[in-house]
């Protein structure tokens, strides 16, 4: 699958930090609460993207992250290990990468 998007996310007890990387350009890092409000917010912004979109998420609540975020036509989601990558960015450019 290419994708123009990578979306790298670090979940944490209080927050989740959102990585967007798109090729040939910076990381764009955000910030939600790690609340369901937070996920409604992330889950809005990729809304707004209809190309294929690449996504890793670890730590703490990565898995419930994912499932939260659902299973979308076009999104491929990668839970990772927190040992493998840890910070959105990373996350993200992990994501670049998967097969």
């Amino acid at each position: 699958m290419n994708s123009d998007l990578c979306i790298g996310i670090a979940a944490t007890n209080d927050a989740l930090e959102i990585a967007a990387l798109e090729p040939g350009k910076a990381a764009v890092v955000m910030k939600f609460p790690a609340t369901g409000m937070g996920v409604e917010g992330i889950r809005v912004f990729l809304s707004g993207y209809s190309n294929p979109v690449r996504m890793a998420v670890a730590g703490v609540a990565a898995l419930s992250v994912a499932l939260s975020l659902g299973n979308v036509c076009g999104r491929e989601t990668f839970v990772v290990s927190s040992s493998i990558a840890d910070q959105a960015v990373a996350l993200a450019r992990y994501a670049e990468h998967a097969a």
